[in-house]
């Protein structure tokens, strides 16, 4: 499997990059998707000051709510 890369905005991927994507199988894009949640955990995991993940399976992003923007 080539590399896997995280864009912010559909128009940071390159060309090739969005036709080599387009052209896997549902299967090869779910085998990516699972390959890039192990590799966040094994992140997550090697910082000793990350408390440990519930149950081994979550990573949250915010430990408290955000509040939300007033419209």
């Amino acid at each position: 499997m080539g590399t896997i890369r995280k864009a912010t905005s559909p128009d940071g991927i390159p060309g090739y990059d969005k036709a080599y994507w387009h052209a896997k199988t549902p299967l090869e894009r779910l085998d990516a998707a699972l390959k890039l949640i192990r590799q966040a955990k094994d992140i997550y995991r090697a910082n000793p000051a990350n408390p440990p993940l519930v149950n081994g399976n979550r990573i949250f992003k915010f430990r408290s709510a955000d509040e939300r923007r007033k419209r």
